[in-house]
């Protein structure tokens, strides 16, 4: 049988000789009972004096190499094996590898690497000036392995892993190997047991870049990095680190240099993470070559949000816009993307649509897309006709940075109403979490004046807002096309209130709204001392301060609410023909009657409109003497 000599790993400048020492690793047999033998560990240990970089081996149970790696100072290829890998069983293979800095102990990426290959063992050779230093030997630990074996012994990592070291080679002949990975595995199939973690939760690195002033940096990028995180715990996934680097230029292959992505596939080993988010939107080759570097799914702040609206997502229209927004996000990464299309587990990036249409070829994908938008268009035309039988009762729409209190806000103002709302305590008093409305719903308020108003929320914006979001969910922000009055909510709490606010506003600036009459409620003043919120000008934008937890200053707001929409009305009389008296009922549902009297010839109304009310009811407008087509 011929021997195997492939040398996996880096080794780029590695001399023919020294490959071929590498190589004789193969004919090095060891003792069935050695954890190594003297020989192979000092010849790794000169290897590594010559190369400046890790060897690796790894040795199966019967004392046989069947691989060799060579690393950098930072890290070594760790191969899968095809071993034994069972609840109650081992790997039958453990990794000899060398530490180029003198220490043998074990570091976190060792750690997980022993964790996630479920190895018998992982040993590291602490080496110096070419010769072995010490020899550090850590296993997975049930419980009770602290006290097997002789030498210094410890427990690492909360009692999962058990560690033997300081070694030296003279250590070697005394340590019975084979006795220890036995009693491990004896443990391991016994009920009292600590088996290797199995990581079943999403576990996520975060990482961001501050870019130079005025290149893509909308927000600052640490605190864009801790909206990042927020937003990927609001998803479902627990975040166990997080980087930010400093960066002239995004890089265009890997979006965070090739460097920084070695690191962090180490970094995600150490920490058992399984996904990358990268603060920014990728590309579709910057996501794979992302996954080829790190090993684990990659995705960007725009999945993520798409990812939260999914599972927000309650009504048939809002699915059908979630859907939209992801498969026109995903139909250019389908070649970027990779491996990651054929999961069909779950996890961030994965709801919604399904993965199976995104491995349908590019065809299928933008028939879907035209189907979605065609039924959203007759999602319009519906929402239309019931704009109609609504007889034009004037729409408030709150509309604001996500988690500013909008929707807590809308629930306190309908409890005001309460006298008038029967089902008010139906509503969901909101949460403090981001994106938490999706589909917005109408109710009716009566405001100080006495005139009834529709309240609406809506779907929070953000920083980096996707591009797909505005399109996709133009049918939900139609309420903000169609309304008479917006509430921009701002979270007075948060010391960025005012890039939140632009952030608002450039998004109503592309949907045309900014003309709008606007009402600024500065919401959340609860968090703050007594005088903290100072106003600055805005741009003459009328403004109220209230607290919707607490529900104060909410008489300033349905006033100040009255007077603005009262500004956008006319006092008008109307003479209704008896023949058309059915007109009057409607007059009653459509705007606010003042008075309605009996003449001779006609029903005279008394009433406040708006300005297209007037319009639509022109022919029936009188003024004070009689005369047709006249205001009061």
């Amino acid at each position: 049988m011929a021997i195997k000599t492939e040398i996996t790993g880096d080794l780029a400048g590695v001399k023919k000789e020294i490959a071929r020492e590498l190589e004789g690793f193969y004919q090095v047999a060891v003792d069935r009972g050695m954890l190594v033998s003297r020989e192979l560990a000092q010849s790794m240990a000169m290897a590594t004096g010559l190369l400046g970089r890790e060897v690796a081996v790894y040795i199966n149970r019967r004392g046989r190499v069947v691989a060799v790696a060579v690393g950098d100072h930072a890290k070594v290829s760790l191969p899968e094996f095809q071993g034994r890998r069972k609840e109650n069983r081992l790997a039958g293979v453990r990794c000899i590898h060398t530490h180029p800095g003198e220490s043998g102990e074990l570091s976190g990426v060792d750690w997980a690497a022993l964790s996630t290959l479920q190895l018998d063992c992982m040993a590291a050779i602490g080496v110096k000036d070419g010769m072995v230093a010490n020899i550090y030997a850590g296993f997975l630990a049930p419980r009770g392995m602290a006290a097997i074996g002789n030498g210094t012994t410890g427990v690492h990592a909360a009692d999962r892993y058990y560690v033997k070291g300081p070694l030296d080679l003279a250590d070697l002949d005394h340590f019975d190997f084979l006795k220890v990975v036995a009693e491990i595995e004896r443990e391991l199939r016994s009920a009292a047991v600590i088996r290797p973690v199995v990581v079943e939760e999403e576990r996520a690195v975060l990482v961001g870049l501050e870019l130079p002033a005025g290149k893509n940096q909308e927000l600052p990028a640490e605190e864009s990095l801790q909206e990042l995180a927020q937003l990927v715990e609001t998803a479902g996934a627990k975040v166990v680190g997080s980087y930010l680097q400093k960066k002239g230029r995004i890089d265009a292959t890997y979006f965070i240099g090739r460097g920084l992505a070695e690191q962090l596939s180490l970094r995600v080993q150490e920490l058992e993470a399984n996904l990358l988010v990268v603060d920014h939107e990728l590309n579709g080759v910057q996501a794979r070559n992302l996954e080829q570097v790190i090993g684990v799914r990659v995705l960007d702040r725009t999945a993520v949000i798409l990812d939260i609206f999914a599972q927000r997502a309650q009504t048939r229209e809002g699915k059908l816009q979630v859907e939209l927004a992801q498969l026109k996000y995903r139909l250019p990464r389908l070649v970027g993307l990779g491996g990651a299309l054929s999961r069909l587990a779950g996890g961030i990036g994965t709801r919604g649509p399904g993965e199976t249409k995104l491995e349908s070829d590019r065809r299928h994908i933008r028939r879907r897309i035209n189907e979605i938008e065609e039924q959203l268009a007759e999602v319009q035309k519906r929402r239309k006709v019931q704009r109609a039988g609504r007889v034009q009762v004037p729409t408030v729409v709150l509309v604001g940075y996500t988690n500013a209190g909008k929707s807590t806000l809308r629930y306190r103002l309908l409890q005001v109403a309460a006298s008038q709302q029967t089902h008010w305590e139906q509503e969901d008093p909101g949460r403090d979490a981001v994106f938490a409305t999706l589909d917005p719903t109408l109710r009716g308020i009566i405001l100080p004046d006495g005139r009834e108003v529709l309240l609406a929320d809506t779907v929070g914006f953000i920083h980096k807002l996707p591009h797909q979001f505005v399109s996709a969910f133009r049918a939900t922000l139609e309420e903000v096309l169609e309304a008479d009055l917006l509430l921009h909510v701002v979270d007075a709490s948060s010391p960025r209130w005012e890039d939140q606010m632009q952030t608002v506003e450039q998004v109503l600036a592309e949907l045309g709204v900014m003309d709008k009459p606007c009402l600024v409620v500065f919401n959340k003043a609860d968090l703050l001392e007594a005088g903290a919120i100072r106003l600055p000008p805005i741009g003459g934008t009328p403004h109220v301060t209230v607290s919707a937890t607490q529900g104060t200053g909410f008489d300033v707001l349905l006033q100040e609410m009255a007077r603005l929409l009262q500004n956008e009305t006319r006092e008008v009389r109307l003479a209704v023909p008896y023949g058309e008296a059915g007109l009057v009922a409607e007059l009653y549902q459509s705007i606010r009657v003042v008075a309605v009297s009996y003449g001779e010839e006609a029903i005279l109304v008394e009433a406040v409109m708006r300005p297209e009310q007037v319009a639509r009811y022109q022919n029936y407008l009188i003024d004070r003497e009689g005369n047709p087509g006249s205001l009061t």
